[in-house]
């Protein structure tokens, strides 16, 4: 049969197509508007499957999936926390898995069968192929693995076309559901002071000619923001953003000066704004990739001058950093942090930034330093102190790498908030860090 004719007999109802999925599988979905709404709505609403774990990430629809009150034989597993899932995973109905986004697809293959894979795709092309769009993340590759038993889409009118590896055709599809949900963006977020310091101190150290990773949040968007008078950036990034499409609009990023991919736009997944969503839709300078080699730090490092910023939350003495965690309250999840500072120092005049504010306001009122003698109590190591090469606050930079143990501490307590600084030297002399 052609492939119009393929797609119509595999086209299903929602509740249809979920009877694909047996009680004890792994059921799999890609990360943020790549979620499919319908199918998982359906999944959850089945009454006569047990023991099915779903797993998930940067979860933003509100489901009842995520609610306690959920289908009590689904197991609900999220690989980065999205707003929908952290009262879950806080409270406990929700299971936390740790893991670095360009890992997942090989840790499937070595240790998780995944026996369906769910997802949303754009609509079919006149040669039978959809595209994954904004989100090829961990489970293109996952989808293609020979031991997956069933790929389900749901075609989104709303899901942008995008080019680059992340195409599946209709005969690889066990079934299809039509269901157009909205593509979630991302709020504006005001530039704080803090922001603004932070991001024009990182941006004076990124060359003309850089390839650039950008986190989420202010600060990369800080960051973004004062890099309008530099020539020739490339994108290399596990996520797209607004900043980088504000930046391509300035005449900033134009990829000329790229080692790897010269002139493209190189990503796993895109989160942003319809602006950003219109943008990148059929345009072949925008290539997504599986997040398996998009983060590999051996294609990372192909980039000259590859630039990373991430964001932490605490950061201790010795340069480890806690990225995901509120002490013992996960937060968000790895993803690519470590991958992209891995590759960023392999990197041919590459360099990693983790940037953090120096002091929050806690539950109580009261002022605290994020910079800390030892990370706190349950809390997680996100990126080990030999990874970590600079950390920014809004008082400086502090270099870790081929620092001792007794000048990091220096360097960080030189860029911790100045009412922190004398109780830190305090620690530290306890610590036996300085003398």
């Amino acid at each position: 049969m052609n492939v119009k004719e393929e797609y119509k007999s595999k086209l299903r109802a929602p509740m249809e197509a979920i009877q694909l999925v047996n009680s004890g599988d792994r059921v799999i979905t890609p990360l943020s508007n790549g979620i499919p709404v319908a199918l998982l709505t359906a999944l959850n609403a089945q009454s006569d499957l047990k023991d099915v774990s779903i797993y998930s990430g940067i979860e933003l629809f509100p489901l009842d999936l995520y609610k306690p009150d959920h289908n009590p034989n689904l197991h609900v597993h999220s690989v980065f926390l999205g707003p929908a899932v952290r009262p879950g995973v806080k409270h406990g109905w929700i299971i936390k898995v740790p893991g670095r986004l360009g890992q997942c697809p090989e840790i499937i293959r070595r240790h998780l069968n995944i026996d369906v894979v769910m997802m949303v795709v754009s609509p079919m092309d006149q040669h039978g192929y959809f595209s994954m769009g904004t989100n090829a993340d961990y489970c293109y590759a996952i989808a293609k693995m020979h031991t997956t038993r069933h790929i389900i889409v749901q075609v989104s009118e709303n899901m942008p076309r995008t080019w680059g590896d992340n195409h599946l055709h209709i005969s690889e599809v066990s079934s299809v559901v039509e269901f157009t949900q909205p593509m979630v963006e991302l709020p504006q977020i005001p530039m704080t002071k803090e922001d603004e310091i932070i991001g024009g101190t990182i941006a004076e150290m990124i060359e003309n000619g850089s390839t650039l990773q950008l986190g989420i949040g202010g600060i990369p968007n800080a960051v973004g923001h004062f890099l309008e008078n530099r020539r020739d950036l490339g994108i290399h990034s596990e996520m797209f953003s607004d900043a980088m499409l504000e930046l391509y609009l300035q005449g900033v990023v134009t990829g000329r000066k790229k080692t790897l991919k010269p002139g493209k736009w190189v990503g796993c997944f895109a989160l942003g704004s319809n602006k950003l969503y219109k943008f990148i839709h059929d345009n072949p300078m925008i290539e997504i990739h599986s997040s398996e080699w998009v983060n590999d730090p051996m294609v990372i490092r192909m980039n000259d001058k590859m630039v990373s910023i991430n964001t932490a939350i605490e950061a201790d003495l010795t340069g480890q950093v806690n990225a995901e965690a509120m002490g013992t309250v996960q937060y968000s999840g790895m993803g690519g942090f470590i991958d992209f500072v891995q590759g960023c120092w392999n990197s041919r005049g590459g360099k990693s930034f983790i940037a953090l504010y120096s002091t929050y306001i806690n539950k109580e009122g009261e002022k605290k330093s994020r910079i800390v003698s030892t990370m706190s109590p349950g809390s997680v190591v996100t990126g080990n102190r030999c990874e970590v090469e600079y950390i920014v606050t809004e008082y400086g930079v502090a270099l870790m790498k081929g620092m001792s143990n007794r000048q990091r501490a220096k360097n960080l307590i030189a860029i911790a908030h100045p009412d922190f600084r004398d109780e830190l030297t305090f620690e530290a002399k306890q610590l036996r860090i300085l003398d």
